[in-house]
């Protein structure tokens, strides 16, 4: 196989891999300081809490299906509820081997590209001396 051919293969997967990952993530609404969101790999919806004097950073959990939370309190007794079964752990698990499989492919894929770009700049015909003396 050509080395431009592998080259536009390797070129194409990372801009779909690119596109598939800008897509993972399905916001829902934004109630008070909690804000739903869908994990569209895993089908897990997660809700994001923004403490009121926090610098705009969430904490983030994973919620039990068919279960709505409005408030902190609600929040806090569905982590109490569920953290003892180690269902946050095994999801936050699942999410983080995804992304960082994710992360692995799409690095491999330009460690690739950037060692056939240099192939390709590398075995260019270059004029040698006897040529340029013709």
């Amino acid at each position: 196989m050509d080395k431009r051919k592998i080259m536009l293969i390797t070129l194409t997967t990372i801009i779909l891999l690119n596109v598939l990952a800008s897509f993972r993530w399905n916001y829902n609404n934004f109630e008070g300081d909690m804000r739903y969101k869908t994990d569209r790999w895993t089908n897990i919806v997660w809700v994001e809490f923004y403490a009121p004097l926090a610098s705009g950073s969430a904490m983030e959990f994973p919620l039990l299906p068919d279960s709505e939370i409005n408030s902190y309190p609600q929040l806090e007794s569905h982590v109490e509820k569920i953290a003892m079964s180690g269902y946050l752990v095994s999801e936050w698990l699942k999410r983080m081997k995804l992304t960082y499989l994710y992360y692995g492919i799409n690095s491999f894929l330009i460690i690739i590209l950037l060692l056939l770009l240099a192939m390709i700049t590398r075995t260019r015909k270059r004029p040698t001396r006897n040529s340029e003396l013709n």
